[in-house]
Order: C-alpha cells, then sequence, then structure tokens
C-alpha cells in the first residue's frame, strides 16, 4: 500500500472534528472513510477546517465523495515538484523587450539643421520621434546626457510591453488607415533592403481574412466582432472583402445592426439602438491603400494620432488591437453618439478566451470644446476670495483671463460644461469601464482640482451671480464662466462626494516642448498646466504618420502598390501627447488587465515627479493681475510628472496585499488568537 500526503478539509469545524475523529480511529464501515488508521501527517491546529493526512490514491478518490469533505488534494508542500520557481512568483515588471536587433534614430526637431531625408536612406530605417525614447525612463535622455535639442540618438528602444490584448480606440477625425505605418505587409524599403518588424509584432486585426491592414473601425467593423453568427448566418449578403483582404460588414449592414434589433442575434436584440449617418463610408473616413479619405479635412488630424498610439513604428502600442472612429470629422458620427457606441463596443464585444474576460477599453481622445471671447463689456471676474471686479471685457481683461489662449488656441479657452446629455453620455462611457485618456488642451490655461485656491475663479454677467448660475456657450453649447476647471471632456466623470469633495475619472494628459527652457525640459508654451494635469507626455514636434499636414520627409519604408505618396509629419499639441499616452498605457494595461480607471490613475499618481535641476517649473500665479501668467512654460504649481516605464507591480498600486489580511481578534480552533494591528 502506497501512501501519499493528502491535504483534506470540510465545509464546517464540526464537520472537521467528525471526520477527524473517524480517520484516526480503527475499525471505520463508513464506505467513505478508510477502514484503518490513518497517520495525522499535521492536524493544523491553526486551521478550522484543515488537516494533512498519509493516504493512498484510493482512499483519497473515496474521500472526495464524502458530503462533508469540501477539498481533498496533494500536500503540495511535502513534494518538490509543486513549488514553483520563486523568480517565477515575485511580483516585479515584466522584461524589457528590445522592439529591433539594432539601433534606430530618435528625431525631437524638425528645423535647420535637423531634418528628415527628402531621398528615403537605410539609415533611417525604422525611425521615430522622441514620442518612444522620452518614455523609456525617468530624466529626459537628451538633458540626461548632455545631447542638445536637435541631437538624433540612434539607441536601442526597449519596452515593457506593446499592447497586447488591449482595445484601444482613436476617436478623432478619421485615420487614413491605407498608410503604410498601419500596414503588415511591407517588404522592402525604397533602398530596396529588407524592412525589419517590432519584437513580436503580430500585425492583421481581429477580423477573418488575414487581412494587411491592422486597424479596423468601431462603428463599420465592430458589429461582426461583436456578433460574428449574425454575419456568418448569411455571408453572401451581410459580408465583403475589404481592400486588404479582411472580412468586414457591408456598410448598410453594419448601419442596419446598429439600427435595428430585427438585424442582430437574439442576445442582442435590446441592447437599444443607434443611427449611422449615410456619410459614415470606408471612403470617406478611412481610404485605402490607393486613396485618402475623400474629404481633405478627413483624417488630417486623426492619422497622425492613431500613428502616435499604436503605430508600427511611431506608437507603444503596435500589438494592441487597433481601432479607429470618426467622432467629430466632416463625416463623423457625432461626439454622443460616438460616447454611446464606444460604451456598446465595450460591453458587448467578446470575450477573450485566453483570460476569461473581456480585452480591457482604452479610448484616446485629441479634441476639446473651448470659445474665445465669453466676456463683454459689462462682465465681472471673481478671483479666489476677493470681492468680484468688473472689468470691461476683452479690452481690459485681467492677466489670469488675458493669458489664455494666447500662444496655441487663437484666444480660445475652457470653461466647466453643465450638465447635459453630452456630459451624461461621456460618464456612462466611462463608468461601463472604457479609460478615456484626453487631451487637456491647448489655452496655456492653468486647470486646478478641488481645493486649489484657484478651483472657483469665474466670470459672470452680473457681480452677485454665482458660479453654479453663470452662463457662457462654447460651440452652442451651455457652460459655466469658470476659468480654471476643467472643461469638456476633460471634466469626463465629474465626481461630487457628500462632502463636496469633486474628482475626475479621465487621464488629462498635457504637452512636453521639443525644445528647452534653459536647458531643462519643459512643458510647450500653449500646453494647458496646474495641478489638474495628470500627466506629461512627448507633444511638440513629433514624428508621425502624415495626411494632408506638411511634410517633413518622405517615409523610408513605404510599399509597393501604393499610388500615392505616404509621408510622416512633425505633429504637436495636447493632441500628440494624448495618444502617445493612450498607447503607453496599453502597454501598462496588457499586465494588470482588471485596473479600472482607479488604479491607473494612482499607478500615474505613483510616477515620480522630475527635479527642478532637469525640469523647469517655473512660479505659480497667485493674483488675479500677476505679470507670471505670462511665463508661459511655467506649470503654475503642478507636479511635472512625465510619462515614463515605472513599477508595474500591481498590488502596490492598488493595496490589494491589505485585502488579504485576516479581521482583528480573529478566534481559530484549539483557543488560537491572532491579534492584528490596525
Amino acid at each position: 500500500m502506497s501512501e501519499k500526503y493528502y491535504q483534506l478539509g470540510t465545509h464546517t469545524t464540526e464537520q472537521w472534528a467528525e471526520l477527524h475523529a473517524e480517520l484516526i480511529a480503527d475499525g471505520n464501515t463508513y464506505a467513505s472513510v478508510p477502514s484503518r488508521e490513518v497517520t495525522v501527517e499535521d492536524e493544523k491546529p491553526h486551521s478550522p477546517t484543515r488537516g494533512s493526512y498519509l493516504l493512498t490514491d484510493i482512499e483519497a478518490t473515496n474521500l472526495k465523495d464524502d458530503s462533508r469533505v469540501k477539498f481533498i488534494n496533494i500536500d503540495y508542500s511535502m513534494y518538490d515538484e509543486y513549488k514553483p520557481p520563486p523568480e517565477e512568483l515575485q511580483a516585479t515588471r515584466p522584461n524589457l523587450t528590445q522592439r529591433y536587433t539594432g539601433n534606430v534614430k530618435q528625431y525631437r526637431q524638425f528645423v535647420s539643421p535637423v531634418t528628415l531625408p527628402v531621398a528615403p536612406v537605410a539609415a533611417d530605417a525604422n525611425r521615430t520621434g522622441y514620442q518612444i525614447y522620452r518614455h523609456q525612463q525617468f530624466l529626459d535622455p537628451w538633458v540626461d546626457g548632455g545631447l542638445g535639442d536637435d541631437a538624433v540618438p540612434e539607441v536601442a528602444i526597449e519596452q515593457y510591453g506593446s499592447g497586447k490584448n488591449i482595445d484601444v480606440i482613436v476617436a478623432d477625425n478619421g485615420c487614413w488607415i491605407g498608410h503604410p505605418e498601419f500596414q503588415n505587409n511591407v517588404e522592402l524599403q525604397d533602398d530596396g533592403s529588407a524592412i525589419e518588424y517590432p519584437a513580436g509584432y503580430t500585425g492583421g486585426n481581429l477580423l477573418p481574412g488575414d487581412g494587411t491592414c491592422d486597424i479596423l473601425d468601431v462603428a463599420l467593423d465592430g458589429p461582426y466582432y461583436i456578433d460574428p453568427e449574425w454575419f456568418d448566418a448569411d455571408s453572401e449578403a451581410r459580408l465583403i472583402t475589404r481592400w486588404d483582404g479582411t472580412i468586414v460588414p457591408t456598410e448598410d449592414e453594419a448601419r442596419n445592426w446598429w439600427f435595428s434589433s430585427s438585424n442582430r442575434s437574439p442576445q442582442f436584440a435590446g441592447i437599444g439602438s443607434i443611427t449611422l449617418s449615410t456619410n459614415y463610408t470606408r471612403a470617406n473616413v478611412q481610404g485605402s491603400n490607393t486613396a485618402q479619405p475623400i474629404p481633405f479635412n478627413e483624417g488630417q488630424h486623426g492619422t497622425p494620432c492613431g500613428a502616435l498610439t499604436y503605430g508600427r513604428t511611431q506608437g507603444w502600442a503596435y500589438n494592441a488591437n487597433k481601432w479607429m472612429l470618426d467622432l467629430y470629422g466632416g463625416s463623423g458620427i457625432g461626439i454622443e453618439i460616438g460616447f454611446d457606441l464606444q460604451k456598446m463596443f465595450h460591453i458587448y464585444k467578446p470575450i477573450n478566451p485566453e483570460f476569461g474576460t473581456k480585452n480591457p477599453t482604452i479610448s484616446s481622445n485629441s479634441w476639446g470644446y473651448r470659445a474665445s471671447d465669453k466676456g463683454s463689456a459689462d462682465d465681472w471676474y471673481h478671483f479666489r476670495e476677493d470681492a468680484a471686479v468688473q472689468y470691461g471685457g476683452s479690452a481690459a481683461e485681467p492677466t489670469f483671463i488675458s493669458h489664455m489662449g494666447s500662444q496655441g488656441d487663437n484666444g480660445r479657452w475652457k470653461s466647466e460644461m453643465k450638465t447635459n446629455s453630452l456630459t451624461t453620455a461621456l460618464d456612462e462611457l466611462i463608468d461601463s469601464g472604457v479609460l478615456f485618456v484626453v487631451a487637456a488642451g491647448n489655452s496655456n490655461q492653468k486647470q486646478v482640482n478641488y481645493g486649489h485656491p484657484d478651483f472657483d475663479n469665474y466670470i459672470s454677467a452680473e457681480s452677485d451671480t454665482t458660479l453654479e448660475n453663470s452662463t457662457y456657450s462654447e460651440f452652442g453649447v451651455v457652460v459655466t464662466g469658470t476659468t480654471n476647471r476643467r472643461g469638456f471632456p476633460q471634466q469626463g466623470g465629474k465626481t461630487t462626494a457628500g462632502d463636496g469633495t469633486v474628482s475626475y475619472k479621465t487621464i488629462n494628459v498635457g504637452a512636453l516642448d521639443d525644445d528647452y527652457n534653459l536647458g531643462l525640459e519643459a512643458k510647450v508654451d500653449y500646453s494647458d498646466r496646474g495641478n489638474g494635469i495628470d500627466v506629461y507626455a512627448a507633444a511638440d514636434g513629433t514624428l508621425s504618420a502624415n495626411k494632408n499636414y506638411t511634410n517633413r520627409g518622405a517615409r523610408p519604408d513605404t510599399y509597393s502598390g501604393l499610388s500615392i505618396a505616404a509621408n510622416d509629419t512633425d505633429f504637436s499639441g495636447t493632441s500628440a501627447a494624448c495618444p502617445v499616452t493612450a498607447g503607453f498605457l496599453a502597454t501598462v494595461l496588457e499586465h494588470n488587465r482588471d485596473w479600472t480607471y482607479v488604479e491607473l490613475k494612482k499607478w500615474i499618481a505613483s510616477l515620480n515627479v522630475q527635479d527642478a535641476s532637469t525640469f523647469y517649473y517655473g512660479v505659480e500665479s497667485t493674483t488675479a493681475t500677476s505679470a507670471n501668467w505670462f511665463d508661459y512654460e511655467s506649470i503654475e504649481g503642478g507636479d511635472a510628472r512625465v510619462l515614463y516605464q515605472g513599477p508595474f507591480d500591481a498590488r502596490f498600486i492598488t493595496g490589494k496585499r491589505d485585502a488579504i489580511r485576516p479581521g482583528a481578534n480573529l478566534t481559530l480552533r484549539n483557543g488560537i488568537n491572532l491579534r492584528f494591528n490596525k
């Protein structure tokens, strides 16, 4: 008779005491309990329902049928083969992966004498902008390495992740998906040498057909991903082959799926109805390998945003599930409908069988509401605790107002939007679980969090008008007169607690400059600032895929069959910082799939802030008329928190280590007491 060490547990303390007594007795007649006296290896007096015994395999099998037995398994602690390697258990960051086998050029500036070659050369293969190299490490490598801001270092790109199994949506004004940056069939560079793909690059998309383009459209392609049974049931009528080989719904069938419950599988019949404009077509918002999106401006902004998020050479999340949505372009779906569409996509998309959960969804949003002059000749301003002051409109604005929008937004600035269907749709999107990353804005405006003295600054038509009752307009939508709060959509997920504390659920991204300020890294002059900015990312002068912006040189890795030129551009603004951040955060979520906006914002807040010896802080303005407001590179009292590959240990960020503590003063079997300090 060969015995092994087994651990056995019961449902209750009483059951354990009863069964234990039977096991150590001789001559039992119970079918499930050995008739012999069983050796007790470890009675575990500290546990009320568990012990370790020497049993044969047959005896263990019989005990499984005893209704009192909750579990019975090999005593893992007694056998070396059940002891996992220590390094496999350590809660450390994942290993760095070198993106390419060799070094690649990292461009930061595109002014004389630094220009991209007009004729592509082999040395520029896989070149990228500083949006990659800067965020590999805590310190700006140009500043830390004593390099000029026009230097073009050739370095190895190292990443902890590539965004795998994360759904990333670039919600913008369309995207030219035919650009080579989004293709997986590029073979040769223009100089005839072979292309090198990033390490572990999978390419393709989530739909059938082995497509050569990595990007799908949430509106037109999402229905097939969510409900393949419906489309496959009549594939001849409902599906077509896209120019790259991907099998996608016809445009009419995609619209019908969103609009009508009768055009879906039964399990999706009750999810609601969304109407897509007939202008939302693949030709208008996506283009192909032989044609750009038809309207001139469609995709002009969204194409570089897509490249900075998940481009093959220019983005962090090159292995993400790449989705686009024309949210606000001339042929776009519309902002509120776009929020609802993304929400439904996130809720109803299928489970990833590899993990048994749905993939996280992150949405990149490089747009925002704002207006130019909100004041009139009779308006008043309210600054901190000071009395209201009549200032005579735009001609006599105090400096805390007059500076806004002066550097990058044509005098426009943002105010907090009053609750309406737009804000509610965004709140619903975020509460559904979508992680919402947003450009802070290009108004060099100070945005602050609740509790800051400037949080309640505002303008009004009358001296005694309250902040809540102040009323102005942005694109015809009613906003308050706030001067230093988040606008829309930066205010997404605004929550007011019972004690009046206000918090937000978006990730609000500011922009870094490609130039130095007094030899230090700095925010760019037009970027919004203040402690309401969650994080800063590379922005001014990033190298990104081009559609109708001024070209800075042809791409070196075009492919045969493209009948129109594919170029790069120097793309700037918080519009660039936002997609850089969204792509980067997808690489973080890859290793922390259960994170919500709470954990993600905690992780960002845990990143070390830059020191004043390497980053330009400036001095915070504290009066309404201070000349210091015109120090546009000042971050106005906020933290210089720049995105970098920090610790990835989820337990440290979320506090889950504390969640496994037993309760205080817990009494265990045999009179053992445990007490824990609070």
